[in-house]
């Protein structure tokens, strides 16, 4: 299994927990510290970076590591986690979400953090 850390992350980023519809839009390293210190486990989370990859952070001897998922979720996975997350911001007609790329479905998830 590859070991990664916070550097090969391509941002902005987004946090999905397990099991939750809302998902955590991040622009920078500070805020990625500071919602993994207020995680009581890191087992159930998932980040997300704007090229697509998919890791798993794990602590390793106080240090955090980033694992990248085998396989990587595809995009219509990530359209549904998308949909389900502004469904739960309040937008309605969410099945009619799409993107074709990566790239168009953060530009949607920036406008739903800013709406």
């Amino acid at each position: 299994m590859s070991h990664f850390s916070f550097n090969v992350l391509h941002w902005p980023i987004v946090l999905k927990q397990c099991d939750q519809a809302e998902l955590i839009y991040l622009s920078q390293l500070t805020e990625l510290t500071e919602q993994l210190a207020m995680q009581a486990s890191l087992d159930e989370l998932t980040i997300i970076d704007s090229q697509g990859y998919c890791y798993h952070p794990q602590l390793c001897d106080s240090d955090i590591q980033l694992h990248l998922f085998a396989p990587q979720p595809s995009l219509q996975q990530l359209i549904d986690w998308v949909r389900q997350h502004a469904s739960q911001a309040g937008h309605c007609c969410t099945t009619k979400l799409l993107a074709n790329n990566i790239e168009q479905l953060f530009a949607i998830l920036a406008f739903i953090e800013e709406a």
